[in-house]
């Protein structure tokens, strides 16, 4: 994917680097934007990182980032119960709040995931500084509803979408 990036764009000004979110030396006072997509469901630690985005962030910077919802992660097998006719009948929510590590299959792949609670992933954001500006559970947009299985998606959040800033 790096590759990939480097060849589409090589300007000067961007510099590309593989590590993890928590290896990352974030300079301070460097940014007004920081952006995460899809990542801190991966992250046992949401508090470290929150508190190193907001070193980085300038004052007045805004962290963006969106996380598989809590009620989607605590999902047992994040898969839908099925009736006999393979119609989903409901999403099973266990264990809310016992978190920590969730395994489960995406694309065929095993893969390991951490749950948090919402209080988990939004508190600790008030406790570095950041001020909340928005909270959303994503939902589809009404032109994708006739796709297969979409409807389906509007019976639980999947994705929770947070902009903050840095005060």
């Amino acid at each position: 994917m790096i590759a990939k990036a480097v060849a589409i764009n090589s300007d000067d000004k961007i510099k590309y680097k593989v590590c993890g979110v928590e290896e990352y030396i974030y300079p301070e006072n460097t940014y007004d934007l920081v952006v995460s997509n899809l990542v801190l469901h991966y992250i046992e630690n949401l508090a470290n990182v929150y508190q190193k985005v907001y070193c980085t962030l300038k004052v007045g910077g805004y962290f963006l980032f969106n996380i598989e919802h809590p009620t989607f992660t605590a999902g047992v097998n994040e898969d839908w119960i099925y009736d006999e006719n393979g119609k989903p009948k409901y999403w099973p929510v266990d264990n809310y709040y016992y978190t920590g590590e969730r395994e489960t299959n995406f694309l065929g792949q095993r893969v390991i995931k951490q749950h948090h609670t919402l209080t988990q992933i939004l508190n600790p954001l008030i406790k570095c500084g950041f001020q909340i500006e928005t909270i959303e559970e994503a939902m589809p947009p009404a032109d994708m509803m006739d796709m297969p299985g979409m409807c389906d998606e509007m019976r639980r959040p999947m994705m929770l979408l947070v902009k903050v800033k840095k005060v």
